[in-house]
């Protein structure tokens, strides 16, 4: 099966907005085996619309158009989908009941221009839109379906799931004598993409059934594998061979798979272990107990964070000492274990996670240039570790990293904890 995608939106080709629908979408289908073969952009021009409409429906078996639904002026991509259909609009009589109870609901009238997104291709497939008003509708042009969907992310994500993936999936079962695929996505940390490709290169050429890919989705690094074969049971068997090995190869470094995501596995291990954790963090800034705050039920573990970003606060919140800031200064291995240990006695806690460096773009020394990072772990009744991390990159990509590898201290401690009799 053959897919193409069409974003249409002057925002997304003037760089004011970035397309985060696309990749959903594309990992989604990527999960059935199928891989997107383009995504086009388009700007609100109607002859580039309907011309991209006509180009894709002629090279693909589905096509999915986000964006254009909306009642503005700018919203015209049903009309640009009726003329490359060569029929008119037509009113949808759901979707304009639909609108007017929305509009009712909230103490208003319903205007022309919300009551424009009842207008469909006539002919078309309307399909209710669960969390949101325009409606996604299918029309069919030649042998191509094409998924008209908003461009607003939540409500474009809903129909992809609830809608669109469910569509292709049961035309793929249809398909006679199909390929039978079955994916997994391995997330790692703490490996660069170009030292994941050289470790799994031998593993690819002894899975010839499994097609071995990368993605880096900063700060962590994932490995594709897809299995092809004439049955979903060989194609299964096929994959749990090819991650069996490629776990064995990669060890801790693969943190999850699929869905999983970095905090919420650190957030696991926190539960299972029955441990807790407070962060003093100076140049992250928060991002730590921002992304762990994130996981639901993050109250069970994360006891306290304090962005303790100048050396008065330091001393204030995480118990630093004056002259150790004045002799080592903020950014230093002392001042990061004294912010671990501080700060975990001061929440009472198992576990104390810190973090002090110069994320730029000014700043830093000769012997600690900007990029330096120092990330500690205090425990409970035990030694505290420090480590000293050379970051390159922007102040945001610094930052990042930073974070990255001072919860990677806290997740390396619970699996070896874990694993100790």
């Amino acid at each position: 099966m053959r897919v193409e995608l069409l974003c249409t939106g002057d925002e997304l080709v003037t760089g004011l907005t970035t397309d985060t629908n696309s990749p959903y979408l594309e990992a989604r289908l990527f999960e059935l085996g199928v891989k997107v073969g383009r995504v086009v952009l388009v700007g609100d021009v109607r002859e580039d619309i309907t011309r991209g409409l006509e180009e894709a429906a002629s090279r693909a078996d589905v096509v999915i158009v986000s964006g254009g639904l909306g009642p503005t002026a700018d919203d015209f991509t049903a009309e640009c989908a009726a003329a490359a259909a060569g029929v008119p609009l037509v009113e949808d009589a759901g979707t304009l009941r639909f609108l007017r109870e929305r509009a009712e609901k909230r103490g208003r009238e319903l205007t022309s221009n919300v009551a424009r997104m009842a207008l469909v291709p006539r002919g078309a497939e309307v399909v209710p839109n669960p969390v949101g008003a325009a409606p996604l509708f299918i029309v069919r042009l030649g042998g191509c379906r094409l998924f008209f969907l908003p461009g607003v992310p939540r409500e474009y994500r809903a129909l992809v799931d609830g809608v669109v993936v469910p569509r292709v999936r049961e035309e793929l079962e249809r398909r006679p004598g199909r390929t039978w695929r079955a994916f997994r996505l391995l997330r790692t940390v703490g490996l660069p993409e170009s030292v994941l490709d050289a470790r799994v290169a031998p593993l690819a050429r002894a899975h010839p059934r499994v097609v071995f890919g990368f993605r880096t989705h900063a700060p962590e690094n994932q490995l594709k594998l897809m299995a092809e074969a004439p049955s979903q049971a060989e194609a299964e068997a096929a994959l749990a061979a090819a991650e069996e090995a490629s776990r064995a190869e990669l060890g801790r470094s693969v943190y999850g798979a699929d869905a999983d995501t970095y905090p919420g596995v650190v957030a696991r291990l926190l539960t299972q272990a029955r441990a807790t954790l407070a962060v003093a963090e100076s140049c992250t800034g928060g991002l730590i107990a921002s992304q762990l705050t994130a996981v639901p039920g993050a109250s069970g573990f994360l006891m306290g964070s304090a962005v303790v970003y100048t050396e008065r606060m330091k001393t204030a919140w995480a118990g630093v000492p004056p002259d150790m800031l004045e002799r080592h200064g903020a950014v230093s291995r002392p001042v990061a274990v004294a912010l671990a240990e501080g700060i975990r006695a001061s929440c009472q806690t198992t576990y104390g996670l810190s973090v002090t460096g110069f994320a730029g773009p000014t700043g830093g020394t000769p012997e600690d240039p900007v990029g330096t990072v120092y990330c500690a772990l205090a425990v409970d009744g035990g030694p505290t570790r420090c480590e000293r991390f050379s970051l390159s990159g922007d102040r945001e990509l610094i930052r990042l990293f930073a974070a990255s590898h001072a919860l990677e201290l806290l997740r390396e401690h619970l699996l070896t904890s874990a694993s100790s009799p």
